[in-house]
Order: structure tokens, then C-alpha cells, then sequence
């Protein structure tokens, strides 16, 4: 029993370090070169969106530094618990609070394949 529970510990583990890689300056990288050159709102067409992002302090003997990722959310669905099909990014509109829901998965995808420009 411990030694499934020590899996799962390291399998989160390491689904939170690919989540982490995705910038917002990479998603909308992604989102341009699959053709989305400025993101409208599809309900009101506003094109003042916000992404929601998460900023990890990290402290170590060579100093500090401050990253950011793109806040994700989980879809509460059967199947295995770390699936990527379970996350999505969102891109909420700042003038109608509209929300988008972006697929982890595809994007995940792309900068693990070196696909981004910053690869």
C-alpha cells in the first residue's frame, strides 16, 4: 500500500512539473501559429482576455526566482486519475467574464516536442 501511494506521489509530482512549463507568452505562441492571431471573446467578441496565471517562488543555495505558468484547472471525470484529457487552461474575458476552456493536452504537446519558439 505504501509503495502505491509513493506511485501516485511521484506520478502528481511530475504531471505538476509538465503542467508548470506552459508560460503565457507559450500559449498564446500556440494559439497564434494554430491561427488564432488576436483572441476575441466568442460571446461578445472583446478582445481584453486575461489568462490566468500561478507565480512559484523557488529558494535555493545559488538564490531565488520567480516563475510563471498558466493556471490550470481539472475536470472532475472517470478515468486514470493523471490524465492529461483532464486539465484545461482558461482564457476569461475581461468584459463580459466569459469563460474559454483550452485543452492541456495539445498545447502540453506541442512545447514538449520543441514546437515553441523559445525551444
Amino acid at each position: 500500500m505504501e509503495d502505491e501511494q509513493a506511485r501516485q506521489r511521484e506520478l502528481n509530482a511530475k504531471l505538476q512539473q509538465r503542467l508548470s512549463t506552459v508560460t503565457p507568452d507559450l500559449l498564446s505562441e500556440f494559439m497564434f501559429k494554430r491561427g488564432v492571431e488576436t483572441f476575441r471573446c466568442l460571446l461578445c467578441g472583446s478582445e481584453d482576455v486575461g489568462i490566468p496565471q500561478c507565480r512559484e517562488h523557488i529558494s535555493g543555495p545559488d538564490g531565488s526566482m520567480t516563475k510563471a505558468y498558466v493556471d490550470y484547472i481539472k475536470v472532475d471525470a472517470d478515468g486514470p486519475p493523471f490524465s492529461l484529457m483532464h486539465y484545461q487552461y482558461r482564457i476569461i474575458c475581461r468584459n463580459c467574464g466569459y469563460t474559454h476552456h483550452i485543452a492541456v493536452w495539445p498545447v502540453l504537446k506541442w512545447v514538449e516536442d520543441g514546437e515553441s519558439h523559445g525551444e
